[in-house]
């Protein structure tokens, strides 16, 4: 009876990290508790990541966040967006300005007006999207990041003209804790990780799936009684809020915003890290924000010849890209799935090898 316990228990805590294992968070949290050691060993000077690492992994998840965003845009919606650099650009400067003229503002608080405003913004711009769509569409975001640019360059005190606002400081939390270079990293990491839980959640929601279903098809999804309207402004609400909370952020762990970091280019950055992901999780939006803003300073950049000759970066990352979409259409995340089967198959031929073939009988 005492064995028969005993198995019952072993039983249990298996199924428990089983369930533990399988569950849809798993990922996330282990990736999140990864960074969070990093930056822990970096503030305690344990030297295995440098400034220059913290800061690109910063940088890399504020732009994970707004990738998200146009992941369920482009994704989930079927509608392409080249403005999203505009909105990034536009939260930064709402939330400096925050941060420059009320002393000690709570983080949340900026946070709520960056959101309020971002919806605003998403319902007009989801208006204008039901009269066009396809590469029309693309072409008018296009023309709005544009305009954006040319606003945020006009000498003026909100944006502070060509050469942008600086000496931004760092948000408080609360009345008596206030961030600094190193600390703005674990703000950064729960925001992404708060973003993840909501991106799940979208997906997995009937919202989601009325988004599939109208990309997929309008007129079978209007078919269905899923309004057109509704969710096209919806999914541009997402992605803006997505955008200018990223920007909030962007400001809040640099100190700094400047209109040549919101141009045309960012945009197209930001859309290549989704089709390069393949995938409107936010495990492939990871991969591809990690391969398009991180991989040529966290990795490259250890090399010398990348160092001797930084052009190579950018024809080096040309080339992978190539390579990814030449051999797997469905971009990073086909690949790390391909890499998977092939690391099952290596251990069950190493199976096989060492204790030969199973029995029937």
């Amino acid at each position: 009876m005492k064995n028969d316990y005993v198995e019952l228990e072993k039983a249990h805590k298996i199924c428990y990290i089983s369930k533990i294992r399988n569950h849809p968070l798993s990922g996330y949290v282990l990736v999140a508790l990864i960074l969070f050691f990093l930056q822990v060993s970096f503030i305690a000077g344990m030297d295995i990541i440098t400034l220059t690492i913290s800061r690109t992994l910063v940088t890399t998840m504020v732009y994970t966040i707004a990738i998200m965003g146009l992941g369920i845009l482009l994704g989930m919606g079927g509608m392409v967006s080249l403005g999203t650099a505009a909105f990034i650009g536009l939260g930064a400067y709402i939330a400096g300005n925050l941060l420059l003229t009320f002393t000690g503002i709570p983080f949340v608080l900026i946070m709520l007006i960056t959101v309020l405003v971002a919806i605003i913004l998403g319902v007009i711009i989801g208006f204008v999207s039901l009269r066009v769509k396809g590469l029309h569409l693309m072409v008018i975001t296009l023309a709005f990041s544009a305009i954006m640019l040319e606003l945020f360059m006009i000498p003026n005190d909100f944006t502070g003209g060509p050469m942008g606002i600086s000496g931004i400081p760092f948000p408080t939390l609360a009345m008596f804790l206030t961030l600094n270079r190193e600390t703005v990293f674990f703000l950064v990491l729960a925001v992404l990780f708060v973003m993840i839980v909501l991106t799940l959640n979208i997906i997995n929601s009937p919202t989601g799936r009325a988004l599939l279903a109208m990309a997929s098809s309008e007129p079978l999804a209007q078919a269905m009684g899923i309004s057109l309207l509704k969710y096209r402004i919806l999914a541009f609400v997402i992605a803006t809020v997505y955008a200018m909370v990223a920007g909030a952020l962007f400001v809040s762990a640099f100190s700094a915003s400047t209109p040549n970091s919101w141009g045309g280019l960012l945009s197209l950055n930001v859309l290549a890290a989704v089709i390069l992901g393949g995938s409107i999780k936010p495990g492939g939006i990871m991969l591809g924000s990690f391969f398009i803003f991180a991989l040529d300073l966290i990795v490259l950049r250890n090399f010398a010849f990348f160092v001797n000759f930084p052009g190579s970066v950018m024809i080096m990352t040309g080339i992978l890209m190539i390579l990814i979409f030449s051999r797997f259409p469905g971009g990073l995340s086909r690949l790390l799935v391909e890499f998977v089967n092939l690391g099952k198959k290596i251990v069950a031929r190493w199976s096989v090898y060492k204790y030969g073939e199973e029995s029937d009988i």
